[in-house]
């Protein structure tokens, strides 16, 4: 066993071998470690005479480009990694990059400023690249840090379009900046159609990076735990918007309808919008022209019967005449998703085919699944209320990736094997949602498992339409309902009072009370009641049980009355 020098002696002979290291009068001091910092600085062209400011996890310097955007820059006495930051010599652009997260000197460090490292930077920290650079943290960048936010980038612009084929590494890369006598390279190319498509689409950079830094796994996600903001993904905001409402965007999409007894492939189908033609392929009938009606993000159909609205996160939902019936139908725009992304804890509201295959009836559920898609356990319920009857189990059922798009859901129990489609969307706050569909009409909608809290005390909810489904899939007329006002909390209940109007244009007002988290954490519920106005009109409440799928601008709903599954889109 070795034995520790005492730390006298210890300190008496560091002090000899450091005298003795001093030499004489013509020992030159040691040079202190050099890092050389390059890379290309452009927007598509390139930024030139642009200043390149370098901050680090120690140290910092500053460049200047030259006039095909390249930069470069020896600093002493770095700690990497360094984030960096380009402004054009008129100040009008401002971009961000970082380097490789290495955390010990080095002799060189490539990194390109460019829109996408930009966006690359955003996804990296969840908030504004310029607070970043104010209020570095060198511990956030690390190599998967890094690798995860390339991964979202190229996604985004796959989705939305963009070909990435070229990119192979967005900080490191080789970039050929056009100039004015010499065409850029493929890395340059993507900057060129990143731009042409912010500009047709009416989108800024701003915009993109802020929406890529709010879907990021590094923003916060616990500002608001019950029905965030609804908002467009990025990939969406790199669209065409049509002139009736922002959030419905040309692009493909997947459309869920139910049908009663019918086959998987009856269930589903792809779609496309285009917002110069309004014209969208099967939601109504093959293909039809939506027209605008008298509120934003309400459309009628080309047969004057079939209506379609548009949540504010670019989910659709329509009332649907199909061979003289009516059904509910909604539909989201395809995005690519990793079965990795759906891992978590999502709760869930179903309508379910009986045994007998002649009705449906609404069930919930609460499932955790694994980064590799196996389902670890299932609460599940016979119905969407406190009374209803659940059960916890292990079951054997997993996601998988369908080459067609989406995902399977598929159970392998020995007296219990069945295929269900799924679809997943990601709304602009990086909230997902999934729509699971079955070969009997059976849906269901889930969302990530929150623990709701109580709104403020004269907080305001915004009015919605809503479509209700019977037990036939036999939808009634689009409802146009009045927001609230909530005018009570009870902390200890975990209620809240709602008050709103007994009809749109008059101004009789009635309360109502619903209780959070209940019948388990997500959900919540309103008891049948019968409420007497401030006028004292008689008002019929009935039962409800909604669970919101968060930053969707979507509910859905059991409403036991009715033996029904209903669907809210905000207004």
């Amino acid at each position: 066993m070795n034995q520790r020098m005492p730390f006298g002696l210890a300190l008496a002979a560091a002090t000899l071998l450091a005298l003795s290291a001093c030499g004489g009068d013509d020992a030159a001091p040691a040079a202190a470690a050099s890092t050389t910092f390059s890379g290309t600085a452009a927007t598509g062209a390139a930024m030139a005479g642009a200043t390149v400011s370098i901050s680090c996890a120690v140290g910092s310097g500053s460049a200047t480009t030259a006039a095909n955007g390249s930069y470069s820059k020896d600093l002493s006495g770095i700690t990497l990694p360094c984030v960096l930051k380009a402004t054009s010599s008129d100040g009008g652009t401002v971009l961000y990059s970082v380097t490789t997260p290495t955390t010990t000197a080095s002799s060189s460090q490539v990194a390109n400023i460019t829109p996408l490292t930009q966006l690359l930077v955003a996804s990296l920290a969840g908030t504004d690249p310029a607070t970043f650079f104010s209020n570095f943290s060198a511990s956030s960048v690390t190599a998967s840090s890094i690798s995860a936010a390339q991964t979202a980038v190229l996604t985004t612009l796959s989705n939305a379009g963009l070909s990435v084929s070229g990119l192979s590494d967005l900080l490191t890369g080789t970039l050929v900046a056009a100039t004015s006598g010499t065409a850029g390279n493929a890395y340059d190319q993507a900057l060129d159609a990143l731009k042409a498509q912010l500009t047709a689409s009416g989108t800024t950079l701003a915009t993109l990076t802020t929406t890529v830094a709010a879907a990021s796994p590094a923003a916060s996600t616990t500002t608001n735990t019950n029905n965030s903001v609804a908002s467009l993904p990025a990939a969406q905001l790199l669209k065409a918007a049509d002139s009736h409402c922002a959030a419905l965007r040309s692009g493909d999409y997947w459309v869920i309808s139910p049908t009663m007894n019918g086959s998987i492939a009856n269930q589903f189908s792809s779609s496309t919008f285009d917002a110069a033609s309004k014209t969208i392929t099967n939601l109504v009938g093959s293909s039809t022209v939506l027209s605008a009606a008298s509120s934003s993000c309400r459309y009628l159909a080309a047969d004057g019967l079939s209506d379609v609205v548009v949540s504010q996160a670019g989910v659709l939902m329509a009332r649907v005449l199909t061979n003289g019936v009516y059904h509910l139908s909604f539909a989201i725009p395809k995005q690519t998703i990793a079965v990795s992304e759906l891992a978590g804890t999502w709760n869930g509201l179903g309508f379910e085919l009986n045994d007998g295959g002649t009705a449906y009836a609404t069930d919930s559920f609460t499932a955790t699944v694994a980064s590799n898609g196996v389902f670890s356990t299932v609460t599940a319920c016979d119905g969407a209320t406190s009374s209803a009857q659940c059960v916890t189990v292990t079951p054997s059922m997993n996601f998988s990736s369908n080459s067609a798009g989406g995902f399977d859901l598929s159970s392998t129990a020995v007296n219990d094997s069945w295929t269900d489609r799924v679809f997943a969307y990601r709304a602009g706050n990086g909230d997902l949602m999934l729509v699971e569909i079955a070969g009997d009409g059976s849906v269901s909608a889930w969302t990530q498992k929150r623990t709701l809290s109580l709104p403020a005390l004269n907080s305001v909810g915004v009015a919605n339409w809503t479509v209700r489904s019977g037990n036939t899939l036999v939808a009634n007329a689009l409802s146009d309902d009045v927001g609230y006002t909530v005018t009570g909390v009870d902390a200890t209940a975990g209620s809240v009072t709602r008050t709103l109007l007994v009809n749109r244009n008059g101004t009789d007002t009635f309360e109502q009370t619903i209780l959070l988290n209940n019948p388990r954490a997500g959900y919540n519920f309103r008891a049948a009641t019968t409420a007497t106005s401030v006028a004292n009109a008689s008002v019929t409440v009935r039962e409800r049980t909604s669970l919101n799928l968060r930053g969707m601008g979507v509910s859905v709903q059991s409403v036991p009355n009715f033996n029904a599954f209903q669907m809210g889109v905000d207004q």
